[in-house]
C-alpha cells in the first residue's frame, strides 16, 4: 500500500515540477507564461482535489466492504475489520491531504520561481537600458567631435578646391 502511494504521490510531485519547468523554459512571452502558469496550478490543483475524491470513494467502499464482511463474520471478528476499515480510512485521508500539501507546495515553488526570472528580467532590461545610454552619449560625443573638426577640414578643402 505505502508502494502505490509513494508512487502516486512521485508521480504527481514530478508531473506538477515538470509542467512548471516546462512552462518556464517555453519560448512565449512572460504574460502567456505567467497566464498558463496560473492554468496548470487550476489544473493541479483540480487533478489533486479529484484524486481526493477519488481516494474518498475508495476508502468509502473500502469501509463499506469492510463492514459488509464484518457483518457476516461473527464477535471479534466484526470488531477488528470495523477497526481496520477506519485505519485504511483514515490513511487514505492522510493522504489525500499530503497530496494537496505536495500540489501547493509545487505551485507555491513555482510561484517562486517565476518571481525570480521576472526580476532577473527587469535587471536585464535595466542594464540593457544603461548600457544604450553609455553607448549614446559615446557616440554623441564622437559624432560632436567630427562636428567640430569637420569646419577646419571643410574650410581647407574648399580652398583646394577653389
Amino acid at each position: 500500500m505505502n508502494e502505490k502511494r509513494d508512487f502516486v504521490v512521485g508521480m504527481l510531485v514530478g508531473s506538477a515540477i515538470g509542467a512548471a519547468v516546462a512552462l518556464l523554459y517555453a519560448p512565449q512571452p512572460g504574460d502567456m507564461t505567467r497566464d498558463m502558469i496560473k492554468q496548470k496550478a487550476g489544473e493541479a490543483k483540480d487533478k489533486a482535489e479529484e484524486l481526493a475524491s477519488t481516494a474518498k470513494e475508495k476508502a468509502s467502499e473500502l469501509a463499506s466492504t469492510a463492514k459488509e464482511k464484518a457483518t457476516s463474520v461473527a464477535g471479534n471478528l466484526s470488531s477488528t475489520v470495523s477497526e481496520k476499515a477506519g485505519t485504511v480510512r483514515e490513511s487514505a485521508m492522510g493522504m489525500v491531504d499530503q497530496v494537496k500539501s505536495t500540489a501547493q507546495d509545487v505551485v507555491d515553488r513555482a510561484r517562486t520561481v517565476v518571481e525570480t526570472k521576472k526580476e532577473q528580467v527587469a535587471a536585464a532590461v535595466d542594464a540593457g537600458k544603461q548600457a544604450y545610454q553609455e553607448k549614446r552619449n559615446e557616440l554623441e560625443a564622437e559624432v560632436q567631435d567630427d562636428l567640430d573638426s569637420a569646419p577646419a577640414l571643410g574650410s581647407s578643402g574648399s580652398a583646394a578646391t577653389s
